[in-house]
């Protein structure tokens, strides 16, 4: 499996370290522990992996064919945040700013990779229920409505906290910027 580091990815690890804090090692050990997750199911259900790419919004794993079944794509999307969930619960006796740093970067993993948005693993796994359920073309549809209302929900979380409380542009940001992931057309090179 070949590994792929986008300026994206370089740009957030420079952010984190900045930190000078737990932060930078707590958000380190929970994405990678998210991550194994997600390839000891791969590697339970018999799927190959052809690439892991880093980016800006975390990591994302390219099978190297079709996952076989809707099932398989849910049992994998799942791994990931029940994975961050069993770091989480196995963090909460740690004491200290190393501590909290992790139970909180396991549980924001887990929480937000569990968010229906296209390419996160909450909405991969609403996709494959969704398809199974009611044929691929509905499952696209309901995924798009899904992405577009959590996105809007998280810049107007975001949006009512910096008018509030004067913070989270962060979150502003980071759901604009997820917004055109998901939604603006790619361009091909």
């Amino acid at each position: 499996m070949k590994i792929r580091i986008t300026p994206g990815a370089v740009l957030m690890l420079a952010v984190l370290a900045a930190d000078r804090s737990a932060l930078l090692p707590a958000t380190l050990l929970a994405a990678t522990l998210h991550e194994a997750g997600h390839l000891a199911a791969a590697r339970m259900l018999g799927i190959r992996l052809r690439l892991l790419e880093l980016d800006l919004f975390g990591a994302k794993l390219h099978p190297a064919g079709a996952i076989p079944s809707y099932r398989a794509e849910g049992l994998l999307a799942a791994a990931g945040p029940m994975a961050s969930l069993l770091l989480w619960v196995a963090a909460l006796p740690l004491q200290g700013r190393f501590g909290d740093c992790l139970r909180l970067a396991t549980l924001s993993f887990a929480l937000f990779n569990l968010m229906p948005i296209s390419g996160f693993d909450g909405g991969r796994m609403l996709g494959a229920l969704s398809a199974a359920l009611w044929g691929a073309p509905a499952s696209a549809r309901i995924l798009e409505i899904s992405s577009y209302l959590s996105l809007l929900f998280l810049f107007s979380l975001s949006a009512c906290m910096l008018l509030c409380y004067g913070q989270q542009l962060t979150l502003g940001i980071l759901s604009a910027s997820l917004f055109a992931e998901v939604f603006l057309p790619k361009r091909r090179n």
